[in-house]
């Protein structure tokens, strides 16, 4: 009798572990089935949206320059031939530094129709440069620092330099020297030398550095000029520069202005002199904000405009540089970010990040999106 009934306690035992394990994995296998399900359909959101804003030219197709009735957003250009070719006056739009009007995350969010999400978008260069000046008087010397965003240093990378300087005092307009250059070594470093007059006032140095094909132009160094950056926008052929009040608040005349494009630096022509009104940027008498039209300058791709500007300044008159950028330059300092409050996301915290390569300008970028559930 013992053991029958020992048989019926052991399969009542067995019975009721299964019992018990079914009703605790069942469940657990039901939410790691949603959590995936859930996480699916937020990388097909994340899809959706990452192409509908790349591949889309938004309706109206020019609403960059369009900007008061916005029916759909979309960051592609109008008449491109490729894919993921995006707009400058569009992408301009996303800066809150545009003084020609922006899009802030609550616009877009609805525009995309993304009640339910909360995202971050970022664009940026593809890789970092960077500069230590080692220059004595006017022989210049820099060493040049080139890595990706994770870093690592970039090897055989093509660095060429632009130098462009006022010599003498009585000059008003920049010299442009012969692009110099060079490769990057195995730690992703080389140097850039030049020598200058002796009477130099300022320069400036503007870096190209390409890597496979894909380049990025910036200005690190500055030297012998006041300087600030205003925020401006490049909309067609108009150009509008805003300056804070608290800058330079003395007369400013405008004497020429220099455009720099992904392959050329150049003055632009019949622009500046001083000799007309139109030539003031001056605060508080009517000329803090600067408009002008630039035929052609919407075919040029300009990346900035830099402005050679006097003061009348006690004792006397003083140059100052203005890079009266456009918000682009927010894209090549990795600023340029539309974000939303990861706080307010779901429970699960799941939260894709999505990116790939852009071009804007003529210049290749990385577009990233960050996208998750809210609550």
């Amino acid at each position: 009798m013992v053991a029958p009934v020992f048989e019926h306690i052991t399969a009542i035992i067995v019975v009721s572990m299964l019992f018990v394990s079914a009703v605790i994995a069942v469940p657990a296998i039901n939410y790691v089935n949603l959590l995936y399900v859930d996480q699916q359909q937020l990388r097909n959101v994340a899809l959706d949206v990452l192409n509908s804003m790349l591949l889309n030219i938004g309706s109206p197709s020019n609403w960059g320059a369009d900007f008061d009735n916005i029916d759909k957003f979309g960051l592609a250009l109008h008449g491109s031939s490729s894919f993921y070719v995006l707009d400058p006056e569009k992408v301009e739009r996303l800066s809150s530094s545009n003084p020609s009007g922006y899009l802030n995350y609550e616009n877009v969010s609805t525009l995309l129709g993304l009640q339910n999400y909360g995202f971050n978008i970022r664009i940026m260069p593809l890789f970092n440069v960077t500069v230590d000046d080692m220059s004595q008087d006017n022989e210049l010397l820099f060493n040049v620092n080139v890595r990706f965003n994770d870093e690592r240093p970039i090897p055989t990378a093509s660095v060429t330099a632009t130098i462009f300087y006022v010599s003498g005092k009585k000059s008003d307009n920049f010299n442009f020297t012969t692009p110099s250059e060079n490769r990057t070594n195995e730690v992703g470093e080389c140097m850039i030398s030049y020598t200058l007059p002796s009477d130099f006032i300022g320069y400036i140095l503007v870096l190209k550095v390409t890597v496979a094909d894909m380049a990025t132009v910036t200005v690190p160094y500055i030297q012998g000029f006041s300087q600030t950056v205003a925020n401006a926008s490049i909309i067609g052929d108009t150009v509008t520069v805003w300056i804070p009040e608290s800058e330079h608040p003395s007369e400013r005349v405008i004497h020429n202005v220099t455009v720099v494009t992904a392959n050329d630096v150049w003055n632009y022509p019949n622009v500046g002199c001083g000799r007309l009104p139109e030539d003031k940027m001056t605060s508080g008498e009517g000329f803090a904000e600067w408009i002008q039209n630039f035929p052609g300058i919407n075919y040029e791709d300009a990346l900035f405009l830099i402005f050679n500007i006097w003061t009348q300044e006690d004792p006397g008159a003083k140059h100052f540089v203005l890079f009266a950028t456009s918000p682009l330059l927010d894209v090549r300092s990795g600023l340029l970010q539309l974000k939303g409050q990861p706080s307010a996301q779901s429970s699960d915290g799941a939260v894709l990040k999505l990116s790939r390569s852009v071009e804007i300008a003529g210049m290749t970028y990385i577009f990233e999106i960050l996208i998750w559930k809210e609550v």
